[in-house]
């Protein structure tokens, strides 16, 4: 498995040492959470920081998070010929259909669920919540669409659901297992827990559980456009799809400050500073910056994830751009 190569001093892969620590400090001080936090820049690991009781290898619930994963496991059934982005929902899912499903519903395609553009009325993203419903595929799709698909920037974890239905359905295997041997044993990640729905099926998007490193190396994969010691293990076309611009969720309130109004690629939010993220509840980030060659991964148990993202703009990532 690999191991991280360590710097001896931050300012050998340019980055300032005072940055770092002007960046923890404001972490304690502001009150955020943080469980672990590892900064990775060229590929060498320059700030490993773990806050007792935690630390960066013991397994911790991603919650959202979980939603870039089961994209990469949509994205290798597409590069393995089992499903396309165009793919019908309910083509693949025929047997949780609703009687007469209107147009929209019938065009609603895996690319739709990706960028969360499904047009699914809202309730649909409460099945979970009610234990009497036992087929929540059934139940997501019998909610309809209120909304022509791919028009309207709408988050939805059930959509992320229906999206492992379909990577269930074509391959015979869960997300999890179907992600075993091409991104998680690659990465030297150890074999994750990942929630199910009452049938079996990982919930998707949530529900994965993976330690602060395991995220880094998930992270890193990704900066280096899917390579990893030498070896192509993302699939090229789905990882230019998936942390690109696909969808406008800004709806119509433009903020350049606002870290959820950026645009959506595919289960991946863009941020500022032309970065990338998955995120999930209470301050789990897995941020990659292209332009800085840099990857920071978080465990945390924040109620503010907006002061932990402007640390990270404000403070950390700054500090890449700071004298020695």
């Amino acid at each position: 498995m690999k191991t991280w190569e360590k710097v001896n001093l931050p300012e050998d892969v340019g980055i300032s040492s005072k940055g770092l620590l002007q960046y923890l400090e404001q972490v304690q001080q502001q009150g955020v959470e943080m469980h672990s936090v590892k900064v990775l820049r060229h590929g060498k690991l320059v700030m490993n920081a773990n806050f007792a009781p935690y630390d960066d290898h013991t397994p911790h619930m991603l919650f959202s998070l979980s939603k870039s994963f089961c994209s990469a496991a949509a994205g290798f059934a597409v590069q393995e010929g089992l499903l396309s982005w165009d793919s019908k929902v309910l083509e693949v899912l025929s047997e949780h259909a609703p009687e007469n499903p209107s147009e929209w519903l019938q065009s609603m395609t895996l690319h739709h669920l990706l960028c969360m553009g499904s047009g699914l009325k809202e309730e649909s993203d409460n099945i979970a919540g009610q234990p009497e419903i036992k087929e929540w595929a059934k139940a997501i799709l019998a909610c309809e669409c209120v909304r022509e698909p791919g028009t309207y920037f709408h988050y939805n974890s059930h959509g992320t659901y229906l999206v492992s239905c379909m990577v269930q359905r074509v391959t015979g295997m869960t997300v999890r297992d179907y992600l075993l041997p091409r991104l998680f044993d690659p990465l030297g990640i150890p074999k994750p827990e990942w929630d199910c729905c009452p049938g079996g099926i990982n919930v998707g998007g949530w529900g994965l559980w993976l330690s602060c490193d395991s995220i880094a190396r998930f992270g890193q994969c990704l900066l280096q456009k899917g390579m990893w010691e030498g070896r192509q293990v993302l699939p090229p076309e789905w990882l230019e799809k998936a942390t690109a611009f696909q969808i406008d969720n800004s709806n119509g309130n433009q903020d350049p400050d606002n870290e959820w109004a950026q645009g959506y690629g595919f289960q991946f939010w863009r941020t500022r500073g032309n970065r990338f993220r998955g995120d999930g509840a209470f301050g789990q980030i897995c941020m990659v910056s292209p332009d800085l060659d840099m990857v920071v991964a978080i465990t945390c148990g924040t109620n503010d994830m907006g002061k932990e993202m402007q640390l990270l703009h404000e403070h950390l990532f700054p500090a890449a751009e700071m004298e020695p």
